[in-house]
């Protein structure tokens, strides 16, 4: 009997929970194959790869210099423009590196061009007046900018940390030339070398920077335009600015200024590997490498002491200026002056004619040289103790110089007259590689040297260049030459 309750309980449990099982059974469960991609027949964008290779008789070749920034916070290192300055180098140029803020004045004056890359800290007032100078005078201004560089100060107050983009220390030296980057980034949705920020430039305005290209790929560029300059790469339409997601026809990545000397871009990882053989970007490369050693800068007094553009200087005295050993004493320091840059100096008997040449006269000069100074319509009347100079008006004959300065396809040629008892001190400022005692045109130019009246030359107690042995004294100090004149 209890067996038999025993089995009516366990069939109680049991036979429902079957009786539920079949009520719900649908068969064995059988897994759908589960499509997935063929991966082994993907392959991954590639840009498009166009190394370049030029034979060296295919570079034209230069003689300049040009300035690379790097007093301004510039965020970058050399490596990620070798691309640029070996291309440089293969046309013969020199690369200098600005690391001192009181030589931008000096260096420019022989430069052809100078290059600032991504800065961060602003230019000044004055650095910017430099600069523009150098444009006007027919130098060469690079700059470029970069959507992913930029610096991170922080509040002083919240603490909370604020990004400064790289455009805001270019935008004021931009601004003369009517260029303007704009602090946003160039992306471009539907055509883009594998990331949306990668973007295409085919549209090139027409202009030697521009010559061989088809299609350059940018990095992460900010845009660029110039309402009076010209827009040198535009992309397609679907290219719009992280600004206000549109396009702006009168945006591109890079722009030419109106006088054709100031090129800015919104990118320069271009410039790095393996982007810089990416698309045409070898040959834009090699195209900013021409232009910026074919500036040449017009030549004025301002860019003394680098007057002169042969590795040759002759070298003339008046015959009414007398080789004393004072006289040879400040020749000689001209001379290592002039060979601290690279020249060479050859004394001459006659008015040169041909070449560079520095002619040393007097207020009353020789017939020979009466051709030369008339060109500057100088006038003396006898007896005067006053010289009448085109935009100087009359200056005194003592204690003063004249510096006359002609540029011609024969040579560049500078005269300076004085005084006999003055011309040494003249020298000398010459020797010193600095005009900053002289009123300066693009000609011509006054210099303070020695005393202003002609009384000195009876008072023997201030005056006197004789020593206790009756040998002469010499007038003026050695000055000393440095590498940077």
């Amino acid at each position: 009997m209890k067996k038999n309750l025993l089995f009516i309980a366990l069939a109680a449990l049991i036979v429902p929970a079957i009786l539920r099982g079949l009520w719900f059974y649908r068969g064995f469960v059988q897994r759908p194959e589960i499509a997935t991609p063929d991966f082994e027949s993907f392959s991954a964008p590639e840009a498009p790869f166009h190394p370049l290779t030029l034979n060296p008789g295919d570079v034209n070749q230069y003689s300049g210099m040009v300035l690379l920034d790097t007093i301004h916070g510039n965020q970058f290192s050399m490596s990620e423009i070798e691309s640029l300055t070996s291309a440089i180098k293969q046309r013969g140029g020199r690369l200098e590196i600005l690391n001192d803020a009181t030589l931008l004045e000096y260096k420019l004056k022989y430069a052809s061009a100078f290059i600032t890359i991504s800065p961060s800290v602003t230019y000044m007032e004055n650095e910017v007046r430099i600069l523009k100078n150098f444009v006007n005078r027919g130098g060469r201004l690079l700059t470029f900018t970069d959507a992913t560089r930029y610096s991170i100060y922080y509040d002083y107050i919240s603490g909370n940390p604020i990004t400064y983009s790289d455009v805001n220390p270019v935008n004021p030296l931009l601004e003369p030339f009517s260029i303007f980057i704009n602090d946003d980034y160039l992306y471009n949705l539907e055509k883009n070398e594998g990331n949306f920020r990668n973007v295409f430039f085919d549209e090139f305005a027409k202009s030697e920077l521009t010559f061989g290209l088809k299609e350059v790929a940018f990095y992460g560029t900010h845009s660029v335009e110039s309402p009076s300059g010209l827009i040198l790469l535009r992309g397609t339409e679907s290219t719009l600015s992280s600004a206000n997601d549109a396009n702006d026809p009168a945006q591109g990545g890079a722009a030419l200024s109106a006088d054709g000397n100031v090129i800015a871009f919104g990118d320069f990882t271009f410039l790095s590997s393996p982007y810089n053989e990416y698309a045409d970007n070898a040959t834009l490369i090699n195209n900013l490498a021409d232009f910026a050693l074919s500036g040449e800068q017009k030549i004025t007094l301002n860019s003394f002491p680098f007057l002169y553009t042969g590795e040759t200087v002759q070298v003339y005295l008046s015959p009414d200026l007398a080789k004393t050993a004072e006289m040879v004493a400040a020749l000689g320091r001209l001379q290592a002056s002039l060979q601290s840059m690279s020249v060479t100096v050859e004394f001459v008997d006659e008015v040169p004619k041909d070449g560079d040449a520095i002619i040393f006269g007097t207020f009353t000069p020789a017939e020979k040289l009466a051709p030369f100074i008339n060109k500057f319509d100088l006038t003396l009347e006898e007896g005067s103790e006053f010289i009448a100079v085109p935009g100087f008006g009359e200056i005194g004959i003592y204690g003063n110089g004249v510096l006359l300065f002609d540029t011609s396809n024969k040579g560049n040629k500078l005269m300076l007259l004085a005084n006999s008892e003055d011309i040494i001190y003249l020298v000398d400022t010459l020797t010193s590689g600095y005009l900053t005692g002289c009123l300066l045109q693009e000609t011509t130019a006054v210099c303070s040297v020695g005393y202003g009246s002609s009384s000195y030359e009876g008072d023997t107690t201030s005056t006197d260049t004789t020593d206790s042995s009756g040998s002469e004294a010499t007038p003026a100090p050695e000055a000393i030459v440095t590498p940077q004149g």
